[in-house]
């Protein structure tokens, strides 16, 4: 048992300096204390001990040849290490494995989970005209609608791009027919309107703007309107007005008012998509009632 310690001295040291032949056993000095272990590393890395720490004198305990693992919590590793060897060759020592503190608690999910944050479907806004202000009125009181004359700005000139007079001309929004209309002929613009002489003043109290949606593939309704009344044709009261863009089938009513003149003003231009940028101001059929 004697000769076997000595020889593993001497294999030790035999790594460091000559071994001695003296067979007799040197009195171990206390072993170095371990320096402390170094606080775990933030990253989480975690550190091999030494491996390489000789085992110490019988009387010390051997160095952990992996190295504590580091406190999962990022506590600072062992103050001591274990016993060293004596006399020239240092003992192993018990190094703390340079082991990352343990990583930080992920974030708790949201419990609830966030909620979708789909749009609202947009709303369409109108304004309220229709409500009747003047009972009574019929069409009939306006007097015969073959007597009426329709015009318009802008007027496009006959036959434009090849395109009908029943699909451009402004007399036929006044026909009686809806699948005849007027068109601008351009890219509708504030300012853009439709009029119609009466012949005579009459108690104008309400129109009817017939545009289907869809019929010829656009939307071409005015964006917003101003209706307008006159007896000269030059001086125009405002009687109604809206921001929003008219319905296919708008209907304005208004108190009765003594007009010969109705005219009826786009107030913007071509609206939102689905409207294209090339959106003309048409109208199938124009109607006006009378008290």
């Amino acid at each position: 048992m004697k000769s076997t310690l000595i020889a593993m001295s001497c294999l030790v040291i035999a790594g460091f300096v000559a071994c001695t032949s003296s067979p007799r056993r040197s009195v171990p000095t206390t072993g170095t204390a371990g320096s402390t272990g170094a606080a775990g590393s933030p990253t989480g890395a975690a550190g091999a001990g030494n491996t390489t720490g000789t085992a110490g004198d019988p009387t010390g305990a051997a160095g952990n040849p992996t190295g504590a693992a580091g406190d999962p919590t990022g506590a600072a590793g062992a103050a001591t290490g274990g016993g060293g060897q004596g006399n020239m060759g240092g003992g192993g020592s018990g190094g703390q494995g340079n082991v990352g503190g343990g990583g930080s608690t992920g974030a708790a999910g949201d419990a609830t989970g966030a909620a979708g944050s789909g749009a609202a479907g947009a709303t369409a806004m109108v304004c309220n005209n229709s409500a009747v202000k003047s009972a009574g009125a019929t069409e009939a009181n306006c007097g015969a609608k073959t007597n009426w004359v329709a015009s318009a700005m802008p007027k496009p000139p006959s036959k434009y791009l090849n395109i009908p007079d029943n699909q451009l001309q402004p007399q036929y929004a006044i026909d009686g027919d809806t699948t005849t209309r007027y068109s601008s002929g351009m890219t509708m613009a504030a300012g853009f309107y439709f009029q119609v002489d009466l012949g005579s003043a009459k108690m104008v109290s309400g129109i009817v703007v017939n545009d289907p949606q869809n019929q010829d593939g656009t939307y071409d309704v005015a964006n917003g309107y101003d209706v307008g009344l006159s007896t000269d044709g030059t001086n125009f009261t405002t009687v109604a007005t809206c921001m929003y863009s008219a319905a296919g089938v708008e209907t304005v009513n208004f108190t009765a008012t003594s007009a010969r003149y109705v005219r009826y003003t786009n107030k913007g231009g071509p609206m939102a998509p689905p409207n294209s940028a090339t959106s003309w101001l048409s109208i199938h059929e124009f109607d006006i009632v009378c008290n």
